[in-house]
């Protein structure tokens, strides 16, 4: 039976917004421009669906600097070059057989990153989530064609608006807290690190994350193989988005991607089938994106919530939102989540069995 103080916990740590979500107005308006100036130019060039695939990528691709920082060019160059190999990568395996495969094998060397570093982690998950995206919009079983040089402008643009928004920021800058010097710690060297890294890799410790996220990957890709006629891009990139670092049994990231993406799934839901005209669901765009860089900050499921109504739009860019489409949405988020959380117990058990080094 399931414990009620833990069940209360685990849904208080799902609902719980982040002190550090801060409405910066500033980043309110450089939001608002990254999503809206590229739907609206798509809609006077009569192409729409170009225009959500430019906003998807300004919203969930393009770097977001750290509150207060005194500069964010390290940031902006650490997200932009892990996405740019990655959208690269996307093109050459789209055109090559056995995508799935060399995908996965991909996914599965950048997910080892974990053990290097944090800016070293934080380039593999990037790398993995834009590789993933691309695929699903240029690979075998994606729309649009010219799809990676879309997604990639939607990522310069929204870089660009950053950039051009230090020369306008009216926001009051945070003042850095000095830091005792007491509380100074050694870093490690690259030689350490790269010690570190092999070390790790020697034990199957060092690759229960790889081997999680391959396993749900292959099974993802082996549900799309059996079912193509269903819309199960879906479900390969849940199995990236939700699949946590650590082993968890029942994750909170988990729990918050299903909760935000239904929201989602049924946002956009409920304007296709209000009847209102397509100029009502592309507000809901603008005001989606406008809000997301707050959700990221404050609550993962608020963000999903928010970022899931751009991927429908992009991903099924070639026709209507239909019901079977969002009833497949649906389904492979919570097979995704079910996916994950037998790898982790899995996992979890081999751990367990495996000598300890």
């Amino acid at each position: 039976m399931t414990n009620p103080v833990a069940l209360r916990r685990h849904v208080a740590q799902v609902l719980q917004w982040s002190g550090a979500a801060r409405v910066e107005r500033s980043l309110m308006l450089v939001s608002f421009l990254a999503v809206a100036v590229p739907i609206a130019a798509a809609v006077l060039l009569k192409r729409p669906d170009s225009g959500t695939i430019v906003a998807l990528g300004a919203v969930l691709l393009a770097p977001e600097p750290t509150p207060g920082s005194a500069s964010d060019d390290g940031t902006i160059l650490g997200a932009l070059l892990p996405a740019g190999a990655a959208m690269a990568a996307a093109s050459v395996l789209a055109r090559l057989p056995d995508a799935d495969v060399l995908m996965i094998a991909l996914i599965t060397g950048a997910a080892a990153l974990v053990n290097y570093s944090r800016p070293a982690a934080l380039a593999g998950l990037r790398f993995i989530v834009v590789l993933v995206l691309t695929l699903a919009l240029i690979g075998p079983h994606a729309v649009h064609g010219g799809a990676a040089l879309l997604f990639g402008s939607g990522v310069l643009w929204r870089t660009a608006l950053q950039l051009l928004g230090r020369y306008w920021q009216t926001d009051p800058v945070p003042v850095p807290v000095p830091v005792p010097a007491t509380a100074a710690r050694r870093v490690p060297t690259p030689r350490q690190r790269r010690a570190h890294l092999r070390r790790q890799l020697k034990t199957l410790q060092g690759w229960q994350y790889p081997l999680r996220l391959a396993a749900g990957l292959a099974a993802a890709c082996a549900v799309r193989a059996i079912w193509p006629q269903h819309h199960v891009d879906w479900l390969v990139l849940v199995i990236v988005l939700m699949t946590p670092r650590t082993i968890e049994h029942l994750p909170v990231a988990v729990t918050q991607r299903v909760l935000g993406t239904l929201v989602g799934v049924g946002l956009a839901g409920a304007v296709v089938y209000a009847g209102l005209p397509y100029a009502a669901l592309l507000m809901l765009l603008c005001l989606c994106g406008t809000l997301a860089p707050v959700a990221r900050r404050g609550n993962y499921a608020a963000w999903c919530a928010l970022s899931t109504p751009l991927i429908l739009l992009a991903m099924d860019a070639h026709g209507p939102i239909g019901a079977g489409m969002l009833a497949d949405r649906v389904a492979a988020t919570m097979l995704g989540g079910l996916l994950i959380a037998s790898a982790n117990l899995a996992m979890d058990g081999l751990l367990r069995l495996a000598p300890a080094r």
